[in-house]
């Protein structure tokens, strides 16, 4: 039995077959239409026509806050032409299947939940590292969702009171991977538009101190928010996803900081420090966590 898994992404939209069991074959790439619904619904009826005749159903993931029970889309996050629309029953007009559709960030977690390093956590948190801050929140073994499906929205943390009306001092922007890379830019002298994940770890390896200083910084920063979410939830596994993820020396640098701020805050002991750990999927976790909102959603 196989599902057509989709991920909608703020630049890309990534989509495959995926088995019953969550195996993922081929998955293949698109850019996500920015201009109209219209080009949207265009792109995801190709799709859906690429494999029509082999799958069940569709499962997707997406920015935005979605109600995952009934598709209702409150907004569709960088989408900007999604917004207070049924997402089932828009795409069913043009893809003849069943539909499920979840929130890109819960259907990482979901994923990580199901088959990853959340399997068998009855209290944990998942981050993912991007653009902003995305990712979700497990209490008692399941997703939480919250009462209007916004919990784990981590990017409108504000971390300034002073200044809490700058969206520059929220969560999200302060530890999105932009405001890295354009501070190694500055200060290694570097152009912005050349700076990514792979020179930044390239920059490290090779000693420069700098483009060290502010990963430590960001880590740093990164470190008090998760120990902001431990005094409120407690969990006893915190997930890193996003692409920079994959270096060790990121969860690494990540548990240094958390040790340090544990200590400086309340000393040793007072809370327990988490396990912190990289995520297994990385960013196909969005497609297998979507196919596990679909079989929890049809049971």
């Amino acid at each position: 039995m196989y599902y057509l898994g989709i991920d909608i992404g703020g630049t890309e939209t990534n989509y495959g077959l995926i088995n019953d069991q969550g195996e993922l074959g081929e998955i293949k790439t698109r850019k996500t239409p920015m201009k109209s619904l219209t080009h949207f619904l265009d792109m995801m009826g190709d799709i859906y026509d690429e494999y029509a005749h082999q799958i069940e159903g569709m499962a997707i993931s997406m920015p935005g806050i979605i109600h995952s029970k009934t598709g209702y889309a409150v907004h569709g996050g960088s989408l900007n032409y999604i917004k207070k629309m049924n997402m089932i029953e828009m795409l069913e007009t043009r893809c003849q299947t069943t539909i499920h559709v979840e929130n890109d960030g819960k259907a990482a977690t979901l994923g990580e939940l199901w088959k990853g390093n959340l399997k068998g956590i009855q209290h944990g948190v998942m981050l993912n590292l991007g653009t902003g801050i995305g990712g979700g929140i497990v209490v008692n073994g399941a997703v939480l969702k919250g009462q209007h499906y916004s919990a784990g929205e981590f990017s409108f943390i504000k971390t300034n009171t002073a200044r809490s009306k700058d969206a520059s001092y929220m969560f999200g922007y302060q530890n999105g991977i932009r405001y890295l890379f354009k501070k190694i830019a500055l200060q290694c002298k570097i152009p912005l538009e050349s700076m990514d994940g792979f020179k930044m770890f390239e920059l490290i390896e090779g000693g420069n101190k700098e483009a060290a200083s502010c990963l430590n910084d960001y880590c740093y920063t990164l470190a008090i928010q998760l120990f902001n979410l431990q005094t409120i939830l407690d969990p006893e596994r915190i997930i890193i996803s996003g692409g920079i993820s994959g270096n060790p020396l990121l969860i690494q640098l990540i548990k240094e900081n958390v040790k340090k701020v544990y200590e400086e805050e309340l000393g040793e002991g007072v809370f327990i420090v988490p396990e912190i750990m990289k995520s297994r999927f990385g960013n196909n976790g969005n497609i297998i966590g979507a196919l596990y909102n679909y079989k929890l959603n049809e049971e």
